[in-house]
């Protein structure tokens, strides 16, 4: 059979899901398949966006992008997230993979998206066919003394389905460089969270708000924004209930500053961003300055 590179069929989503769910869910132990955790991404809507391999009826390769809008300043730019990168194991080793990034970037230059963006652990797989290593990423982590930990005051748990308008309000008030969302963003379900919720305090004309994932007694800070005034009682409320809390942020955040201030965290760099410019927008000084959350990845 000859092998063919294109976008995924209506009737292949389904046996896709299945394969990229045994491959970074399932088979990893984690629960919830990726068509619940990534709702924008796995969807007929998004099938352009699902690059596949097949090699006459067999699914041997695929990946996913997300695009999204992304401000600077004043500035957008259009870029675009790739994930879920697999090759049936039996495929390995054919450069099928490498194939199928190369049309990916065709796809998005034609597109014209100004860059590309993925994370993984294997940069030199990637720096082959241009992708350059970027991050100024850090993950935290503490073990909360939730003995002496009350519930605080003024911070409230609301439903993110019908708060995102006023996320928005405070990430383009307090970030000079964020992804610009939509309300459907916020379905998504980072592994291996079994639910996020949202974290509001407010205090006189104070505003700030945390996304909290959890799994059984781990907690997942995925943004802490807003004024600093708030971030006291946020941080013991998103550590109630938790045994440990993981931080997902970058190094010279508010947030960050905050923390290291006045936490016992550890921190450690995450370099595992790579970026492709795509368009003369874009180079290799402006992308070392930014920040793709966690929240937002696929």
């Amino acid at each position: 059979m000859a092998i063919e590179i294109r976008a995924c069929r209506p009737d292949e989503l389904e046996r896709l899901i299945s394969l990229l769910d045994e491959e970074f869910i399932f088979g990893k132990g984690r629960a919830i398949s990726l068509r619940q955790r990534f709702p924008t991404v796995f969807c007929h809507n998004n099938l352009h966006n699902i690059i596949i391999c097949t090699d006459g009826e067999v699914i041997a390769s695929a990946l996913a992008i997300r695009q999204f809008d992304w401000r600077e300043g004043n500035e957008i730019f259009k870029g675009a997230m790739i994930g879920a990168v697999y090759t049936h194991p039996a495929r390995r080793g054919e450069g099928l993979a490498s194939r199928l990034l190369e049309a990916a970037a065709i796809q998005l230059r034609e597109e014209k998206v100004d860059f590309g963006v993925l994370w993984t652990g294997q940069p030199s797989f990637y720096a082959r066919l241009g992708w350059v290593s970027a991050d100024c990423s850090v993950l935290g982590e503490i073990e909360p003394n939730n003995a002496i930990l009350e519930p605080p005051d003024g911070v409230a748990l609301l439903p993110i389905a019908t708060s995102a308008h006023q996320l928005e309000d405070i990430r383009q008030r307090c970030l000079n460089a964020i992804t610009l969302r939509h309300s459907e963003d916020y379905r998504q379900l980072p592994p291996p969270a079994e639910r996020v919720d949202l974290l509001r305090c407010e205090e006189q004309d104070k505003a700030a708000y945390a996304l909290l994932g959890s799994d059984g007694e781990t907690g997942f800070i995925y943004e802490l924004i807003g004024d600093v005034t708030c971030f006291p009682a946020l941080w013991r409320e998103a550590c109630r209930d938790h045994q440990r809390v993981f931080i997902n942020d970058r190094i010279d955040s508010a947030s960050c500053i905050w923390l290291t201030k006045h936490t016992r965290i550890t921190w450690q760099r995450k370099n595992l961003a790579m970026w492709l410019p795509l368009s003369g927008r874009v180079d290799t000084a402006r992308l070392e300055q930014w920040h793709i959350p966690y929240f937002d990845r696929i």
